[in-house]
């Protein structure tokens, strides 16, 4: 089924298309998207963080750099799709950046992002027809083009098109720097020997490549009615190593863009002593999960009923039997990808049983791949740990820092929320899988 096709399940088949954990951007429908969750997710009617960076990003300023934090599946990438569409809206020329498309993110260094940042500005000018000066982007072209020539001499690169050839170009025009730029990028993901000759080269002239982004980005602002650009980089946060984000983001040019700039950033990170490195560069914000229980283990109703409503949006309550989707909502712990997953899981297996409502059995099976999943990332050196942290509420509220926090954060074995009072605990179904195991009483 074509994304724009897709509107609220009727049935349970529809339900594969519209549970899809997908951001909402533009091939989705506006009607997917339920606005009230800021209030559950801080615990003040007043605070939302994405309101808290729309202003900042809107307000010129020297803070430009901006982490946004949360937990995988929390529902960072939809709420960043509404910003750039709300910037939009007040004439603020903004690009997201696909960083799991347009990088290596075990690999991924400040170049890559200099690299991307400075692709990003030269869309925002094709699309709004901002004219370069013939000598930035000959500059880019020449700088660009040599480092191709140096990756194609090599046995390990993968050339997707542009040839020494391309320098004929006289002059060279944005659209071929934009194509080379797409080349460059593919050969940094596919080729180690590209990436040093890139990075080579990048570390002898970062000044000049600095002056680049800068004035580009002056030209956007000039011919946008003084409205500087904003880049968004999505997915970073989901890093296969996200201790080393902190070693990228080091890179203090990272931080005096001229222009504002938001970064996803592991949440886990936060808890790490490293993290004080680059805390006074970069302003960050949190965007909390739902919350559907409370720090006691007592179901919070508010919660479950924002979570009731966002799911009503997709589909037909009808479609799920009596108190399924309560069950599904609270063993998945407020976390709106899982809670997807499982819809995926239940409805697929449901359909084919030849019901026409998830029942029991097809919920229990979801939660139990669910449950695979997440025990798969712990190991059982770890499961002390977390039976003190299940059993203490004290220790709830008071984790100390450390290497076991943090791998509990990624791993999403422990959640964070943040509704008025900071707490952690057990993901419900890691919970569940170790009452079960009878390491928790």
């Amino acid at each position: 089924m074509n994304f724009l096709e897709i509107k609220r399940a009727e049935d349970i088949d529809a339900m594969l298309n519209t549970f899809a954990p997908h951001p909402l951007n533009a091939n989705l429908p506006e009607s997917f998207y339920y606005g009230q969750t800021m209030t559950i997710r801080t615990g003040d009617e007043w605070d939302s963080p994405l309101i808290n960076l729309f202003m900042a990003c809107s307000t010129p300023s020297s803070a430009n750099a901006h982490l946004l934090l949360g937990h995988r599946g929390c529902g960072k990438s939809t709420e960043l799709y509404k910003l750039k569409q709300k910037f939009e809206e007040s004439g603020q020329p903004v690009k997201i950046v696909d960083t799991i498309g347009d990088a290596n993110l075990g690999e991924l260094d400040h170049w890559d992002i200099m690299l991307l940042i400075t692709e990003s500005l030269c869309h925002i000018a094709d699309t709004k027809n901002i004219s370069l000066p013939e000598h930035t982007v000959n500059a880019i072209f020449d700088y660009l083009i040599k480092d191709k020539e140096e990756i194609t001499q090599s046995e390990f690169s993968d050339s997707t098109g542009i040839s020494a050839g391309a320098r004929a170009a006289t002059p060279p025009i944005l659209s071929s720097v934009i194509k080379l730029f797409a080349e460059i990028k593919y050969d940094r993901k596919s080729s180690e020997f590209a990436r040093v000759t890139v990075t080579k080269r990048m570390e002898r002239r970062a000044s000049e490549w600095f002056a680049y982004i800068k004035e580009i980005s002056d030209l956007i602002a000039s011919g946008c009615d003084n409205r500087q650009p904003v880049i968004i980089f999505e997915d970073l946060d989901k890093s296969p190593n996200p201790e080393k984000t902190i070693d990228v983001f080091q890179y203090s040019i990272l931080a005096q863009m001229p222009f504002p700039i938001i970064y996803t950033f592991p949440i886990s990170q936060f808890y790490s002593h490293r993290f004080a490195s680059i805390r006074d560069l970069y302003t960050h914000h949190i965007l909390p999960m739902i919350k559907v229980s409370n720090v006691d283990g007592s179901k919070n109703l508010e919660g479950i009923n924002v979570m009731h409503e966002i799911v009503s949006l997709r589909a037909r309550l009808e479609l799920f039997d009596d108190d399924i989707l309560d069950n599904l909502i609270v063993q998945t712990g407020g976390s709106l990808r899982d809670l997807f997953v499982c819809i995926i899981m239940a409805a697929r297996r449901a359909s084919r049983r030849g019901v026409t409502r998830i029942e029991l059995e097809d919920a229990e099976r979801a939660l139990s791949e669910l449950t695979y999943e997440l025990t798969a990332r712990i190991d059982q050196g770890d499961y002390g740990e977390l039976a003190k942290i299940y059993n203490n509420p004290k220790i709830k509220r008071q984790i100390p820092e450390g290497d076991f926090l943090l791998r509990m954060m990624h791993s999403l074995a422990v959640l964070e929320y943040r509704n008025g009072d900071r707490w952690h605990d057990l993901h419900p179904l890691v919970a569940k899988f170790l009452l079960d195991q009878g390491v928790l009483k």
